[in-house]
Parts: structure tokens; sequence; C-alpha cells
């Protein structure tokens, strides 16, 4: 490290899309976010390495594609004892490390292994834009984490129950409760810059994407679908069992759905799905990575080259002064990028969990300018491919068109899910029945598993 090691934070938007906070479609009011683009550099095109939390999350602090570090769904496996994680490699290296996450980071999954706070706060309840917040803000004010700091701090409030403030839902805040939910925290984040340490290299970006209504029918199906992600509303046995229902007439309605769409009368397999998981559209997928306030960056300066979720963990090893990045790590830093250096298109692998307790056998892969899409396990589910540069929507199917290109994604893809050097450990050698139970409740309640 540097004479001076710079604090850091990490900001995580839970469901943050890119499209939707820098792209030519939004409509919410980011100030705060535009300010930091401005002064620091935006990078439009980070692709997750998974389309739910607890994989992406695990990713983003090992430096690893799920399928090695073995983490793969939202329940069942957590991140083995023998991978470094960033938070470690941090302070090992004298930083004082602090996490205050939400929901369903439980420390069951060991993510906490490095920090010497690791505060698991309710998303809603505890949200930054209430008390829970202000007592941050005044923490972060009074200079309260010991420096130099690492801070991990995920956030809430555009996931699904979307956190608006009164004076933010309107029209000209955003087009959808989503835009809007989205303007509600940039303001608060703006007072969060303001009592932050001169001295501050701050990070943002998103876990993973959001699919949000599109047409009238999805608009009224997540309306319908708000009074149930409600977690107060579960402790009800019968509303417990509505749910259940629910879930079941859903997964009926997603199988006739992908029946149609195998059968040529639908255009998608996710006509009428909001949310995250499922696919790996770029809705689902693509997040935005701002650094800001430090000496590395160039101001305003705008990379569109595809990064991965595995470059974060040594991205920010890099910002800290450390030049020692773990064997394990698959990424590598993006500051190259910032100063001109050229990125080999290098294809970026994802995955889906659906909802389960294992993971899912759709995945698919990225570069600049195609996307492809298949199920690894079942030939029968028809295999996607899209021309991102004539296509950035993902509409329009050409895997048909494009057979070679078509061809050599499936082998990259089949190669990808080849390899497994390490496995993930099982919950349910470690954890006891009651300590399974309640991690099981907590993730059904917010709609992570069924």
């Amino acid at each position: 490290m540097g004479e001076r090691s710079p604090n850091i934070l990490l900001i995580v938007i839970d469901c943050l899309r890119a499209d939707r906070t820098f792209g030519p479609a939004r409509t919410a009011k980011i100030p705060t976010l535009s300010r930091l683009a401005a002064e620091g550099t935006l990078f439009t095109h980070l692709i997750t390495a998974n389309s739910m939390t607890i994989p992406c999350m695990t990713t983003t602090f090992t430096g690893m594609y799920p399928v090695a570090h073995g983490v793969r769904a939202m329940q069942g496996f957590r991140v083995h004892d023998d991978i470094p994680l960033l938070a470690e490699q941090l302070q090992a290296c004298g930083y004082h490390t602090y996490a205050e996450v939400c929901n369903p980071l439980s420390p069951y999954y060991r993510l906490d292994r490095g920090f010497s706070v690791y505060n698991l706060r309710r998303g809603v309840e505890e949200s930054l834009l209430g008390k829970w917040g202000d007592d941050f803000l005044a923490r972060m004010a009074r200079g309260e984490y010991a420096e130099p700091w690492f801070l991990y701090l995920h956030l809430w409030e555009v996931h699904q129950p979307r956190q608006v403030l009164p004076r933010f839902d309107r029209p000209e805040f955003g087009a959808t409760s989503y835009d809007r939910a989205i303007s509600t925290l940039d303001a608060r984040l703006g007072e969060l810059m303001a009592v932050l340490p001169a001295n501050t290299t701050v990070l943002v970006t998103g876990d993973h994407g959001e699919k949000i209504p599109e047409n009238v029918m999805e608009a009224r199906i997540e309306r319908w679908k708000r009074p149930f992600t409600r977690v107060n509303r579960f402790k009800n046995p019968l509303a417990r069992q509505a749910r259940r229902l629910i879930v079941r007439g859903r997964k009926l309605w997603y199988a006739a759905i992908r029946r149609l769409h195998r059968a040529g009368l639908v255009e998608s397999p996710l006509i009428t799905v909001t949310g995250h998981g499922y696919h790996v559209y770029d809705s689902l997928v693509r997040v935005p990575l701002i650094i800001y306030g430090h000496s590395e960056l160039a101001a305003g300066k705008v990379i569109e080259t595809p990064v991965r979720q595995i470059d974060l963990m040594p991205t920010i090893l890099e910002l800290a002064g450390i030049s020692a990045v773990p064997e394990t790590v698959e990424g590598e830093s993006v500051l190259p990028l910032i100063h001109g250096h050229v990125r080999p298109d290098v294809p970026v692998f994802i995955e889906t969990c659906q909802n389960t307790r294992e993971p899912s056998g759709f995945a698919g892969v990225r570069t600049r300018r195609w996307k492809y899409a298949a199920h690894v396990h079942d030939p029968s589910v028809p295999e996607e491919l899209y021309d991102l540069t004539a296509d950035p929507e993902e509409r329009h199917n050409v895997a048909t068109q494009y057979p070679e290109q078509t061809a050599e994604f499936r082998a990259l893809l089949q190669q990808h899910f080849q390899r497994q050097p390490y496995t993930g450990v099982r919950l349910d050698e470690e954890l006891s029945a009651e300590e399974l139970a309640r991690l099981s409740r907590r993730l059904e309640n917010l709609g992570y598993i069924e």
C-alpha cells in the first residue's frame, strides 16, 4: 500500500440496471450518480456472473465464476474456506473492514470472512432512507470508521418492494416505481457523499439487474404481486398458504409460456415475468460501474468495453495499492482500460438460479457483439443468439441464421461447465436443522426460494 491508503467504499445497489441508470431509456433523476460518473469513470457494461444475489456477491468477493467457487444457487452451498476473499486480503494489508449488508446475505454463507464488523440488517425496515440511514450517515460524519477502511454497503431500496419517498413518487422522477426508487436513493446517496472523508474512493455498482414491466399486462401483474412481497404478511399462516398457491400457479403459467415459446407462438419465454433470475438477458445481468475519487481515474471517461464481475476484486486491490492478487482470482483489474489499454474481446460467462435451491442449467456467453443463451443439460430448450450491435434489446433470435457462431458459443459454454476446481461447502452438512429452517424462512419471505 501507499503512504496514505485510500478509504474504499463499495456500494452495491441490488437490482440496478445499467440502461435504466445511464442509458437512453433512463427516466430517473440521478444528479448524484451523474456527478460521480462525470468526475470519475463510468463503465456502462459490467456483466454479472449470475442474476441472483448470493452467487453474484460470492463472485465479487472471490474474483471467480460460480462454476469455479461452487456457489451457484441462493441456498445449498457456501464458499469454501480455502478460497481467499477480498476483505481478508484488504485486512491483511492493514485495512479496517466493515460490511453493512441486508436481507439474503446471511453470515451462514461465510462472506463475512475478513470483515471486522458484518452487520446484517433488514432491507426495508433498516433502510438508508430511514432511521438506520440517519444513524449510518451520522457515524460516517463523526469519523467512527477507523482509517484506512474498506466498507461494503449493500442497498435494498431499488429491490422489490421498491422504496419511493412521497416527494419522488411523481412522473418527473421516473416512468415506473423502479425508476422513482432510483431517483429516491440517488438523493440519499448525495447526502452520504457529503459526509465521506476526502481520501475515499467510491465504487457504485449492482449485484445484478431486474426485469421491470414492459407492457400493461406485466404492470398489472406486478401491482397484484406487490402485497405478497412484504415479509410481515407471511407471518400469518393463511397468507403463507395463499402465497404457496400463487407460487404453484406461477410455475404452471411459466411452463405454459415456455411451451408456447418453443412452438413459436410467443416471442419471449419471459413474457409477463418480472423480477430477476430466470434468464441471462442484459436487463438481468448488465449493471453500471462507477469508480470515483481516486488519482488513477480520468474524469468523465465512459468505457463501453464489457467488464466482468470477476474483475471487481483485482480492481479494488489495485485501487488499495495491493499488488499481490490470489492465484484463485480469474478476473483482472479494469484500471488499465482507463489508461487507454485495449482489452481483447474475452467472452463473459453467465448463469441463472431460477429461484431454487439448486443451480439452473440455463446459462449464457456474452461478448461485445453477441449474446448466446442455452440450457446446458436440456437440448430441447431452443438456443438463443442475439446480435447486440443490431438488436441491443435482444428481441430477435438469430441462432438459426448464424449456425457457425452458435456452435462456437455452444462449445465455449460446454467447456466452461466442464471445469470445476472447487466445490462449495454444503450448508446442510454444517448447519443445524433450526439454522437451516431460519435461513429458508428468510429466503422464502424474500421470494428467493419456493
